[in-house]
C-alpha cells in the first residue's frame, strides 16, 4: 500500500528551468542556449507545475513530467488538461523498475529533490535514465542533499524517524508534536540547525507533508559532491556549475585562505569540495553536461539579456555571501537601473555604462542582478502567448477553488521561455486581467501598479 504523505506545497524554483541554466552554462564557459524546439524531462515531478510552467511558456516544447505519486500525477494531467498543455506529459512510474525504452531522447533533464531520497535501485534507475535518455550535449540538473553542510541534521532524521512510527502524514504530525514536546522539556540535547528552528518555530515553517517527504524515508542520506560527480560519471556527465551563481565566483563565497587552499587542487569536485566546507548550506542545485565544451566566458556573459522581474529599488542590490555582502561601485546602479527601466538589456551594454576602472567583470554583474531576485533572462522578444493566458488563468482558478492551496507559483513568461514567480494574489490578478475585468480592493490595486509593467514586460500580460 502507498502511504499518504501528504501534498506539498507548490514550491517552484527559478533555477530550475533551462532559461536559467543557459546562465550557469555562460558562468562555465559552456555554449548552451534554450532552442526553439526541445525536449525535457522532470524526474520527481510531484504535481508537475515546473512542468506546467514550461509547457505553456514555450509551446514548441515538449515537455515531461515522471513520479511515483499517482496522486500528484492525477493531478498534474488534469491541470494540463484545463489549460490545453498538450505539449505536458505526465507518467506514473517508480525509477526502481522503470522501463527506459518508452522514453524520449531529452536535451533537458531535471531531479529536483530525488537524489538523496531515495534507494540504490531507484538511484541506478536515474542513472540509467540519464546514460539512455539524455542527448549528447544535453544538460541534467540535480537537486541533492550535500555533505558536510547536512551532516548536523542526522540526528534531527533519526529522532524524527523513531517519533513518526510511520513514514506517512500522520507519522510526520506526530513527530513534530512530539519533538515540540521533547525540546520544550529539555530533554534532547539535539544540535541546533536550520532545519530545527523551523520545527520549532511557532507555527512551525515546515509543513508536516515536507517532513514526511523530507525525513522520514529510510533512504536519507546527503552526499558529497565529488561523490555524486562520481556516481554520473558512467553516464558520461561532467559538472558545469551551481545553479546559484554567485557559488562560480570564488573570491565571493570563501576568504583568501580558502581560495589558496582551492587554487592547489584541481578545477571541478575538488574545489567544489572547499566550497561546500566554506558555506553553511546543505543543500546543492547542481547542473551537469553531456560532452562539456569551451568558448570565451566574458563573450558568452555579455550576450546574455536580462530584464528587470520586479519593481527596481532605488538602491544599489546588496548580495549575501559566503564570507559577507556583494554590492557595486558607488554610483554604478543608477545608471544600470535607468537602462533595466526601459527594457531588456545585455550583460555586455550594461557594463559599458560604467566607468572601466570600476568596471565588474560580466559574472560578477550577472551573480548580483539574477541572484538578489532583481532580473530574470530574456530569450524572445515576443508577447503574451495563448498558451501562456490559458495556463495562468487555469492555474490561477484550479488553486483558488482549493482552500488548502498555498505555496510558491510562477507564471508562464513566453519571454523569459520559462516561469515568472508569482504568489496566490499574482494568479489572482492575473487571471481578472485576462478575464477583462478590474481588480477591487487597495492592496491588489497596489500590488498592479507593482506588477503590471513587470508582466507586460515578459509576456504574461498584453501591451
Amino acid at each position: 500500500m502507498v502511504q499518504d504523505r501528504g501534498r506539498y506545497s507548490i514550491a517552484f524554483q527559478a533555477t530550475q528551468t533551462p532559461a536559467h541554466f543557459a546562465l550557469v552554462a555562460a558562468m562555465a564557459g559552456h555554449p548552451w542556449r534554450p532552442r526553439a524546439r526541445m525536449t525535457l524531462l522532470d524526474i520527481g515531478c510531484g504535481r508537475g507545475h515546473v512542468v506546467h510552467v514550461l509547457a505553456a511558456a514555450n509551446p514548441e516544447w515538449s515537455v515531461f513530467g515522471l513520479d511515483i505519486d499517482s496522486a500528484a500525477i492525477a493531478e498534474a494531467r488534469e491541470l494540463a488538461a484545463r489549460a490545453g498543455l498538450t505539449n505536458a506529459f505526465f507518467l506514473e512510474a517508480d525509477l526502481a523498475t522503470l522501463d527506459v525504452a518508452p522514453l524520449p531522447h531529452c536535451d533537458v533533464m531535471m531531479a529536483h529533490g530525488v537524489w538523496s531520497w531515495v534507494g540504490d535501485a531507484a538511484r541506478s534507475g536515474l542513472l540509467a535514465v540519464l546514460a539512455q535518455r539524455l542527448k549528447p550535449g544535453g544538460l541534467a540538473y540535480l537537486g541533492t542533499n550535500a555533505r558536510p553542510g547536512m551532516d548536523a541534521e542526522q540526528p534531527l532524521q533519526r529522532l524524527l524517524r523513531h517519533l513518526a512510527g510511520s513514514d506517512d502524514l500522520p507519522g510526520a504530525e506526530r513527530a513534530m508534536a512530539a519533538l515540540r514536546g521533547m525540546m520544550e522539556a529539555g530533554g534532547v540535547p539535539l544540535p541546533r540547525t536550520p532545519m530545527l528552528a523551523r520545527l520549532l518555530a511557532d507555527p512551525p515553517l515546515l509543513e508536516p507533508a515536507f517532513v514526511a517527504h523530507e525525513f522520514l524515508t529510510p533512504h536519507w542520506r546527503p552526499d558529497f559532491h565529488e561523490d555524486v560527480c562520481a556516481a554520473l560519471a558512467p553516464a558520461k556527465l561532467d559538472f558545469l556549475g551551481s545553479c546559484n551563481l554567485v557559488e562560480a565566483l570564488p573570491a565571493l563565497v570563501c576568504n583568501e585562505a580558502q581560495q589558496a587552499l582551492m587554487a592547489t587542487l584541481p578545477a571541478g569536485p575538488e574545489r567544489e569540495f572547499i566550497k561546500d566546507l566554506s558555506l553553511p548550506r546543505g543543500f546543492r542545485a547542481d547542473l551537469f553536461v553531456r560532452g562539456a565544451r569551451g568558448v570565451d566566458r566574458v563573450t558568452a556573459l555579455d550576450d546574455i539579456a536580462l530584464a528587470a522581474c520586479i519593481e527596481l529599488p532605488a538602491e544599489a542590490p546588496v548580495l549575501q555571501t559566503g564570507i559577507g555582502r556583494a554590492t557595486l561601485p558607488e554610483g554604478a546602479w543608477a545608471p544600470l537601473r535607468a537602462a533595466l527601466a526601459r527594457g531588456p538589456a545585455r550583460i555586455g551594454a550594461l557594463r559599458a555604462l560604467l566607468p572601466a576602472e570600476t568596471r565588474p567583470h560580466p559574472a560578477e554583474l550577472l551573480a548580483l542582478l539574477v541572484d538578489s531576485d532583481i532580473a530574470l533572462p530574456v530569450f524572445r522578444a515576443t508577447g503574451s502567448a495563448p498558451a501562456a493566458d490559458r495556463f495562468n488563468r487555469a492555474a490561477a482558478e484550479y488553486h483558488a477553488a482549493d482552500p488548502a492551496a498555498r505555496g510558491h507559483f510562477a507564471l508562464a513568461a513566453p519571454v523569459a521561455a520559462g516561469g515568472l514567480p508569482a504568489d496566490a494574489l499574482d494568479l489572482s490578478l492575473v487571471r481578472t486581467l485576462l478575464a477583462g475585468q478590474v481588480p477591487d480592493g487597495d492592496a491588489a490595486r497596489g500590488r498592479l501598479a507593482a506588477r503590471l509593467p513587470v508582466w507586460r514586460r515578459f509576456g504574461i500580460i498584453g501591451a
